[in-house]
């Protein structure tokens, strides 16, 4: 199974002036048609590929160069599609000024949140934008691990909580977090999208009501030792369902950030020649790998009890 980037969104003229992300066609209505992959025949010889390929064994490679979805996938991939439609494309592409952002966090911001939560999914949407990691500490109901630690970190049952081991700096409220990361690492203008109170919190509850009992309670696992890397984007619904095991079993995360336009796609093609999402690297295991379900079937075999 072949699962390719996915955006299924195009930028065009609105009535109101500006760019309007559309989708073109559902997720689950795309099967085999050509994608173009973006790839990079030099990948192998920066030193950041010599380094990957050295400590990570890729036993999943990127599918081949066609849309894709196995039989058994297609209701959770459209289903897992359709935040990207009802958010208007929010957090498939980073924001378009993003040269003249202040500057990048030299840690990644930490983030106690969890897949069904519609404040925590705002919050990620702004991580996307300003094209920051986050290390992600999942907080499912249940969870006997981060769920705690936030509320012992914030003194009260409140998600998303984040930390900014950069400036020391901690908080709660959606509204909060997002203004402080687009006053620290942005431009100060927090985009419309973001900002639009209970809109903003309705549409993102609208928009994972598919999917509304997965990436929410805790099923029991073994941690890591060290978090597992992740590279991909919010608006993805491959990335979607790998988080929402990511999530489930509580398994910390680095979150690499990497939609359209973002300069990090790069570093992504350098690694194996290609960009494809969602990829992990398990620094416990020295396994990395491509393709959603294969992603699921590792971390369920290796984390889950």
């Amino acid at each position: 199974m072949a699962f390719r980037t996915y955006t299924g969104l195009r930028a065009t003229r609105g009535a109101l002036g500006g760019n309007v992300f559309r989708q073109s066609l559902p997720a689950a209505t795309q099967l085999g048609r050509p994608r173009k992959m973006e790839t990079n025949a030099q990948g192998a010889q920066t030193k950041e590929a010599k380094a990957t390929r050295s400590k990570y064994k890729l036993t999943k490679a990127a599918g081949k160069s066609r849309y894709e979805v196995a039989p058994g996938q297609r209701i959770a991939t459209a289903t897992a599609g359709v935040p990207a439609l009802v958010r208007l494309g929010t957090a498939a592409f980073v924001a378009g000024n993003l040269k003249n952002f202040r500057k990048r966090p030299s840690k990644p911001i930490e983030l106690y949140e969890f897949e069904g939560c519609p404040f925590c999914r705002k919050v990620r949407e702004a991580c996307t934008l300003l094209d920051i990691d986050v290390l992600m500490y999942p907080c499912p109901k249940g969870g006997p691990t981060w769920r705690p630690k936030a509320v012992q970190l914030s003194g009260k049952s409140q998600f998303p909580f984040m930390v900014d081991p950069n400036t020391g700096r901690k908080m709660g409220e959606s509204d909060d977090i997002i203004n402080y990361l687009w006053n620290e690492y942005g431009d100060g203008n927090v985009p419309l999208l973001l900002k639009l109170g209970p809109v903003t919190a309705i549409s993102n509850t609208l928009a994972l009501l598919p999917r509304i009992n997965r990436g929410i309670s805790y099923r029991k696992s073994k941690l890591p030792k060290n978090p597992i890397d992740l590279w991909a984007y919010e608006a993805s619904p491959f990335c979607k369902l790998a988080r929402e095991v990511f999530v489930e079993l509580e398994i910390p995360h680095v979150y690499h950030s990497v939609a359209r336009n973002s300069p990090k796609r790069q570093e992504l093609i350098d690694k194996w020649d290609v960009f494809q999402v969602p990829y992990i690297e398990d620094p416990n295991t020295g396994i990395a790998m491509f393709e959603t379900p294969d992603i699921i079937d590792y971390l369920e075999k290796t984390y889950a009890v």
